[in-house]
């Protein structure tokens, strides 16, 4: 980095889950969903019974373990379907969450960094519906899409306008109501996605977290992997505007490999390597890509963190939803300075990664 550059700090995070839980089997209740499920072929792919056990399970039985054998989800989160309830309430939630845990005045924000794929206006610019939620309309921002990588891509920006001078303390914010636009007709497609939202304060003044070095990112183009057509081409109510995603073997192995290279890249540029890292934050978008990263990694148990299970694919707010938990203890009492890395990668291929340490002042 260079000396005219100024150190960028993390002052504190913030997250929001709709209260909704939609297990599998609540997910099979829905007619969509029964109507597209092959419950034979999926029975016949099963894995880890005996046959008769096989044979005994019930519809819902079979889904739900099919679910889990193809993505370890067993449930999500789902936005209620209600006028208040939005892409941009969930984003206004997140960021006052991650300022009161910041300690920071919201009048001392400059700018806000919005990222997600599912606002609910292209105009107005979600930030400023966002702005105004945390009651300052005169909040300049942005919205950038990055898919699943989102979050890291806001870092970075967010941490060049802190480290040129060009802003003191920046808001991002991230989050999807990916539910409102998954293809409910596809169950390979349904079983993945969930709602929430993610936020974090990054300021010029000195704080608990530091980013260590500016996070990295890298573009690998693939337009097959995940896809939702824009809106204004073709039927707005045709198939091509609900997501849609590519799956197999050649992506999961993909996206360990991005993943793990670009953190890789990350710590070259922290100057550390791994054995300096306490955790490691994955985008979580299938458990056998996150336990494929940690085993490629060949990192001890408990170090890269899990959470798909629960909260399923998240998009770009899987990343600052977990590193909220992680830094409010819910995965275990942290020691000080803890040393984090966040990697993800998402549509496009778009990928990022960042490497950062946590050492609150009371610790």
């Amino acid at each position: 980095m260079s000396e005219s550059l100024r150190p960028v700090y993390l002052a504190g995070t913030g997250h929001y889950l709709p209260a909704e839980i939609l297990t599998n089997a609540r997910m099979f209740e829905m007619s969509s969903v029964r109507a597209a499920f092959d419950v034979d072929k999926a029975r016949g792919a099963l894995r880890g019974l005996e046959p008769e056990e096989i044979a005994a399970l019930d519809e819902v039985e079979v889904f739900d373990r099919w679910a889990m054998q193809l993505t370890g989800i067993a449930e999500r989160r789902v936005l209620p379907d209600t006028p208040d309830a939005s892409t941009e309430a969930m984003h206004v939630l997140a960021g006052n969450a991650a300022i009161e845990h910041s300690g920071i005045d919201r009048g001392a924000i400059d700018l806000l960094l919005a990222a997600s794929l599912t606002a609910r206006e292209d105009v107005p610019n979600a930030a400023c519906t966002i702005a105004a939620g945390l009651d300052r309309p005169d909040l300049p921002g942005y919205v950038m899409n990055s898919a699943c990588s989102g979050f890291l891509h806001a870092l970075a920006s967010a941490h060049a306008f802190i480290a040129s001078g060009a802003a003191d303390t920046v808001l991002v914010t991230v989050g999807d109501a990916l539910t409102r636009i998954t293809n409910w007709h596809d169950p390979k497609v349904s079983v993945l996605f969930g709602d929430g939202a993610g936020a974090a304060i990054l300021t010029a003044r000195p704080s608990s977290g530091r980013l260590l070095a500016a996070p990295v990112l890298a573009g690998e183009y693939s337009p097959d992997h995940l896809n939702i057509t824009g809106l204004g081409w073709g039927d707005p109510m045709g198939p091509e505007h609900r997501l849609s995603m590519a799956g197999g073997a050649n992506v999961l192995r993909h996206a360990i490999r991005t993943m793990q290279d670009v953190a890789d890249r990350a710590l070259d540029r922290a100057s550390l390597d791994w054995d300096d890292i306490d955790f490691v934050v994955p985008h979580q978008a299938n458990e056998r890509i996150t336990r494929g990263l940690e085993k490629s990694l060949q990192l001890s148990k408990g170090r890269v963190l899990h959470r798909i299970r629960e909260l399923g694919n998240l998009s770009a707010s899987t990343v600052p939803i977990v590193l909220d938990e992680l830094l409010r203890g819910q995965h275990g009492e942290l020691e000080a300075p803890t040393r984090i890395v966040l990697t993800a990668v998402g549509g496009g291929y778009a990928s990022g990664a960042a490497v950062l340490e946590w050492a609150p002042a009371s610790a």
